[in-house]
Formats: structure tokens, C-alpha cells, sequence
């Protein structure tokens, strides 16, 4: 099954639009590359099946 490639220039104009976070022209290829390598980098976790049975870890509290 293939992924479907991100519109990640939609994504990052969106979201700066979203948080009200002004993209300067001359800024917004590198914002975009940047956010490119960000979902290349992260792909391999959120890859990873977890088990439905998995409990989470205990909070501390002091």
C-alpha cells in the first residue's frame, strides 16, 4: 500500500495562518523543507504498531 505524499506547502501555510505566524517569502521554501525532513525523520516511529493491550506507565505523584 502506497502513502499518500503530504501537501506539506499546504500544511505549513496552514498551520502558520492557524497560529497566526506571518511566513516571510524569501523564508518559506527552507520552513517547508524543514518540516519535510521533520515527517521523513519521525515516519519510522509512527510506523510502529502498538498492541491494543499495552498498558501506560504509572504517573508518580510525590
Amino acid at each position: 500500500m502506497a502513502k499518500d505524499k503530504p501537501d506539506v506547502a499546504r500544511l505549513v501555510d496552514e498551520a502558520a495562518k492557524a497560529i497566526g505566524l506571518p511566513i516571510a517569502p524569501e523564508y518559506r521554501a527552507n520552513v517547508i523543507l524543514n518540516v519535510e525532513r521533520s515527517i521523513t525523520i519521525a515516519q519510522p516511529l509512527l510506523d510502529v504498531e502498538l498492541d491494543d493491550e499495552l498498558t501506560p506507565a504509572p504517573v508518580y505523584r510525590p
